[in-house]
């Protein structure tokens, strides 16, 4: 497995890098978020994070590139050169977007053209041909691109998580994000033992695993033992269940990469 460098974030290599969701509805709230992210002290603390995800649908204009345009550019200036994914979750991945598939595609191509994100996180439950569509356009615009299978009812066997793995990175995926469901703590075992095979035998490019939920907590923490590259953390609102608080996260990936180097 390769690292990807986004500005001065090394994605695949050392500790995971913590995202920091932007789950706010208005311009007003999400300006006010990306400020608390932007390395600026805010009641004396710093958050330690490495990238900002904007969970588009979940703003009141998602379907709006117009004023997602805008919103973006006031983003860019606030978060200097900390590295952007955005992010539509469609109502069908259990996202509130009510979007087409069409112009779910329309919009993600729009942003590329706008080169003012770094990453892009599109869905595969927009069909193959979908994601073919926008990857090619990304990549022509300098966009990396994030590739996720949700399974949000269940967690796969390792031999179908390893096919998904091999056919998003054949699409052209700069990081293969799988993201599964436990109904027992055996589930979250299964996830890590595949992650360590997908990392290790299986995929060039830096793959993220993540079991949600709160028997799936222990997948947020350990990535870098088990080779998941990137995890979640929040602030104030969560943008998936079972998100860990990023003081406590960052206090935990640097615990565990002390003892992982001695």
């Amino acid at each position: 497995m390769s690292s990807l460098k986004v500005r001065n974030v090394e994605i695949g290599k050392g500790i995971p890098k913590i995202i920091a969701p932007i789950c706010d509805k208005t311009e007003e709230e999400i300006l006010h978020t990306a400020r608390k992210f932007s390395i600026i002290p805010v009641d004396f603390d710093i958050l330690d994070i490495d990238i900002v995800e904007w969970r588009v649908d979940l703003y009141d204009y998602y379907n709006d590139y117009k004023k997602i345009e805008s919103v973006l550019e006031k983003l860019r200036k606030i978060l200097k050169n900390i590295p952007i994914i955005f992010t539509i979750k469609r109502n069908a991945s259990h996202g509130e977007a009510e979007i087409s598939k069409e112009d779910y595609v329309k919009i993600y191509k729009e942003v590329c053209a706008t080169k003012l994100v770094d990453l892009i996180d599109i869905e595969d439950s927009i069909g193959k041909d979908n994601m073919e569509d926008i990857i090619e356009f990304a990549k022509d615009m300098g966009t990396y691109v994030i590739t996720t299978n949700h399974n949000l009812d269940h967690t796969p066997s390792k031999a179908e998580c390893i096919a998904t793995a091999k056919e998003l990175e054949d699409m052209g995926s700069d990081i293969i994000k799988i993201i599964t469901k436990p109904s027992s703590k055996l589930d979250v075992v299964e996830l890590l033992e595949t992650t360590i095979i997908i990392a290790e035998h299986i995929a060039n490019v830096p793959i993220c695993t993540i079991s949600i939920g709160e028997k799936g907590g222990l997948s947020r923490i350990c990535g870098e033992f088990f080779g998941s590259c990137m995890t979640y953390g929040v602030n104030r609102k969560k943008s998936a269940p079972g998100q860990p608080n990023i003081e406590d996260l960052s206090n935990l990936l640097k615990l565990i990469h002390k003892n992982i180097e001695a």
